[in-house]
């Protein structure tokens, strides 16, 4: 006979009370179901559970570790039900998500686990874009919500702020600038720059040379590539050197030195973007969540 979880739930009680009488009222039954319940389940197991007198009831060995099983049992039956129940009751569909590689580094992948974990029914699909694509594809509908350096945009697209962070100088590990505390964008006189293309950020672009020139230092422009990630790997290389948001500073590229700028007017910003005019309970639920993810620290 196959055992049900009505009797495993009949037998926990028991096992716990170890009073036929107490179990009895715990569950709202009579004492014989409760004695026959317990026989139907010695009977199927081929073993005793329960050593009983008219003085004690006490669990066998084979008891003791049926008790575990049961406790498992039902638990797993109850973590079952959890996650059917908020699958039903979750928001389903594809969600799709832009984004610009730093993000990793932003915490973008615990948002995406806080999501996935409470509304199961919601497929996540990643975009690796960069930012002006991420506000082209708002306005194709070809994705619901992007992560971007911030830039420019229109008044059809809202935001929030998820980073502030003040811009680092990135150089090769052995660098002679490696061993200063600080530096100062006079130090970069002559020194090769790796910088985003402008024709992809000039945005960025611009301000890191604007902020140069304010220092009286014309940047000597060596490389032009499209990713933030791109840039540390050349540095890694011994490329050149580059001005970085602070968050690289989480990339783990063993072969860089990451430096505060004693210039400090230089900051980089990125945001959560998504149409303004278009609904999406979906899209709404997740932007929720960086919101909160992001508003809390």
């Amino acid at each position: 006979m196959a055992l049900t979880f009505r009797q495993l739930r009949y037998f926990l009680v028991l096992s716990e009370e170890l009073h036929f009488g107490r179990a009895a009222r715990r569950l709202h039954l009579s004492q014989p179901p409760l004695s026959a319940s317990l026989q139907q389940i010695e009977d199927a197991l081929g073993a005793r559970l329960l050593e009983r007198t008219s003085t004690y009831v006490r669990l066998t060995p084979a008891g003791s570790a049926f008790q575990q099983q049961a406790r498992q049992l039902l638990q797993q039956l109850e973590d079952t039900r959890d996650i059917v129940r908020r699958v039903s009751e979750s928001p389903s569909g594809l969600l799709r998500i832009g984004f610009t590689p730093t993000m990793i580094f932003r915490g973008l992948p615990d948002v995406l686990s806080d999501v996935q974990r409470q509304h199961p029914g919601i497929t996540l699909r990643l975009l690796e874009q960069n930012s002006a694509s991420q506000v082209e594809g708002l306005a194709a509908d070809r994705i619901d919500v992007g992560f971007i350096h911030a830039i420019p945009l229109p008044e059809t697209v809202a935001s929030l702020t998820i980073a502030d962070e003040a811009f680092v100088c990135c150089v090769p590990v052995h660098h002679p600038l490696a061993r200063r505390a600080r530096v100062h964008l006079r130090d970069l006189v002559g020194e090769p720059l790796v910088l985003f293309n402008r024709a992809l950020a000039p945005h960025y672009y611009d301000r890191i040379v604007a902020q140069f020139r304010v220092a009286e230092v014309e940047p000597t422009i060596r490389h032009e590539v499209s990713h933030w990630l791109t840039i540390v790997a050349l540095i890694a290389h011994g490329m050149g050197v580059a001005l970085v948001p602070r968050a690289l500073t989480h990339s783990d590229f063993g072969a860089v030195a990451f430096l505060p700028l004693a210039d400090d007017g230089l900051r980089h910003e990125s945001r959560c973007i998504w149409a303004s005019g278009r609904a999406g309970t979906a899209r709404d639920l997740f932007i929720e969540r960086v919101r909160a993810r992001f508003d809390n620290g």
